[in-house]
C-alpha cells in the first residue's frame, strides 16, 4: 500500500484518493485474473472430456442400465459391468420466436431425467480407479416414455443431444417402447421416428459414438416374419396370453434393416411381458439354458444370421420384404435381474445366472457365444439378494476387483478451482482494505 508522510490535513485527501485508484486498479487486474483462469480451466475441463469421448465397445460386453446416479453404479462397474446405459434423455419440441417476423420456430432441447451432472462427476471417478474401459451411454424412450418428435428434423435432434450429453457419454441407446394407455401415440413408430432414430444413429457413428439398441422381444423376433409399426397388439393363436394387448411385430426390424451398419449392439429382451421366451420357458416347460441356446442356434444354424420381414404388410413403408441381417457379432441376451425373480408370476421371464452360465459354456464351444448380456436394472442390484453384476462377470470374466474401491461422494467439483482462487483474492484484497483504513 501506499502511504504518505508528515502532509497537512488536506493532504490526506491525496493518499485516499491514492489508495482508492490503486484499490481499483489492483481490483481490475485481479478480476482479469480470475476471469482468464476461470476460462482457461473451462477449456481445460471440455479439452479432457472431449479427448475421453470416444471408446471402443469391448468385445465381450455386460451391459447394465441405471436410472439413478448411486454408488451402486460404482459397485456394478467393480463388479463386472463394463456397459452403463444411464436411462432416460428425452427431447422436448421448444417453440422460439424467429426475429424478422411474429411465427415462431421449433427447436429441439435434449433434457435428462437423472442428474447429469452427478453422472459426469461418477464416470470421472470411475476413469480414475482404471475402469477407463468402461463405455457410458445414454438411453432414450423407455416404458411410457416419448417418441423422437415428429416435426424435428434428426440433425435438430441429434444436435441437440449433443450439445447436452456429446461431451459426457460415448454413445446412446434406443430403447423406444409403448405405453399403458391403448389409446397413447406411442403405441405407434411413426415413419418419421423411425427415420429419425436411423439417422441420429449415422449421424452419431461418423462422429465415433456407439449406438445400441434394446428392442422387447416381439419388436425384434426372429421367430416371426409378420410386421407392424403398432405395439399394442394381441397375438391370437399362439395359446398362451394371446389376448395380452402390447405386443409388437418387429418394428426394430426396420431399424437394424435400413441402419444396420451403425448399429452396434442389439439387446434382446427376453423379460418382455409374456415374451416369447417366456412362452417356452413356462408354457412348453423348456429349460431356460436349453431356450438360450436354441435361439442362438436357430439364427445361425438355420438362418444364417438373417430372419425374413415381410415389411410389405405396411405399404405406406415404402420398404420392400426381405431378409434382415442380425450378426451374432451385435446379439445381446437381455435379462431381468432379481425384481422378476418370484414363483407367483409368470410375466415377466427371469433366467437364474446358473442356468445363463451352463448355456454360455455350451455356446462357447461350439462358437456361437453372443457379444455378450444386458440386464435391467442396476437399481435393483440385491434384491431378493440376486447380483446380476457379479454372477454375469463370473460367466463372462470380463474383470477381476482392483481392490481400491472408494465411496462416491457427490461435490460441485467444477466449481472448486474457481472458488478456491476467488477465496485467496478476497483474503488479498480484505487485507489491502483494511490497511488502508
Amino acid at each position: 500500500m501506499i502511504t504518505m508522510n508528515k502532509v497537512p490535513v488536506n493532504g490526506r485527501r491525496s493518499s485516499v484518493k491514492c489508495s482508492v485508484g490503486f484499490f481499483i486498479v489492483v481490483v481490475t487486474l485481479l478480476c482479469s485474473c480470475i476471469f482468464a483462469f476461470s476460462m482457461d480451466n473451462l477449456h481445460q475441463r471440455k479439452d479432457t472430456t472431449m479427448t475421453t469421448r470416444k471408446r471402443s465397445l469391448p468385445e465381450t460386453i455386460l451391459v447394465g442400465y441405471t436410472t439413478k446416479c448411486s454408488e451402486r453404479v460404482l459397485q456394478a462397474v467393480r463388479e463386472g459391468v463394463n456397459v452403463v446405459i444411464w436411462s432416460f434423455v428425452d427431447i422436448k419440441n421448444i417453440a422460439s420466436k424467429i426475429e424478422e417476423d411474429t411465427s415462431c420456430a421449433t427447436k429441439a432441447k435434449c433434457v435428462s431425467s437423472f442428474d447429469l451432472f452427478c453422472a459426469k462427476q461418477m464416470i470421472a471417478q470411475l476413469d480414475a480407479e482404471g475402469y477407463d474401459d468402461t463405455v457410458h451411454l445414454v438411453s432414450f424412450g423407455g416404458w411410457n416414455g416419448n417418441h423422437l418428435p415428429d416435426e424435428l428434423s434428426a440433425d435438430d435432434i441429434y444436435e441437440a443431444w449433443k450439445d447436452l450429453a456429446g461431451d459426457i457419454f460415448h454413445g446412446v441407446d434406443w430403447d423406444l417402447e409403448g405405453h399403458d394407455r391403448l389409446d397413447n401415440p406411442t403405441n405407434l413408430f411413426s415413419i418419421e421416428c423411425l427415420e429419425s432414430m436411423g439417422r441420429f444413429s449415422e449421424l452419431a457413428k461418423k462422429d465415433g459414438f456407439i449406438v445400441g439398441m434394446a428392442p422387447p422381444q416381439s419388436y425384434l423376433d426372429i421367430e416371426e416374419s409378420r410386421f407392424s409399426r403398432y405395439v399394442n397388439l394381441t397375438d391370437p393363436g399362439r395359446g398362451w396370453h394371446d389376448d395380452f394387448h402390447y405386443f409388437g411385430q418387429n418394428v426394430y426390424a426396420y431399424l437394424l434393416s435400413k441402419y444396420g451398419d451403425y448399429i452396434d449392439f442389439v439387446s434382446i429382451q427376453f423379460y418382455e411381458s409374456y415374451s416369447r421366451a417366456g412362452l417356452e420357458v413356462f408354457n412348453n416347460h423348456m429349460a431356460p439354458e436349453i431356450y438360450l441356446q436354441r435361439y442362438v442356434d436357430d439364427l445361425v444354424s438355420n438362418k444364417a444370421e438373417s430372419f425374413f420381414v415381410n415389411f410389405d404388410q405396411d405399404p405406406s413403408l415404402k420398404y420392400s420384404s426381405r431378409a434382415v441381417s442380425f450378426p451374432l457379432s451385435k446379439l445381446v441376451f437381455g435379462f431381468a435381474n432379481g425384481w422378476a425373480a418370484n414363483d407367483f408370476d409368470n410375466k415377466a421371464c427371469y433366467f437364474d445366472p446358473k442356468k445363463i452360465g451352463l448355456a454360455h459354456d455350451v455356446l462357447v464351444t461350439s462358437k456361437q457365444a453372443p457379444r455378450g448380456f444386458m440386464f435391467w436394472v442396476i437399481d435393483e442390484e440385491g434384491t431378493k439378494d440376486i447380483y446380476f453384476s457379479k454372477a454375469l462377470n463370473d460367466v463372462l470374466k470380463i474383470r477381476a476387483p482392483k481392490g481400491n474401491d472408494v465411496l462416491f461422494e457427490f461435490e460441485a467439483t467444477e466449481k472448486t478451482d474457481s472458488i478456491a482462487v476467488s477465496n485467496d483474492i478476497f483474503v488479498i484484497l480484505l487485507s489491502f482494505m483494511r490497511n488502508g483504513a
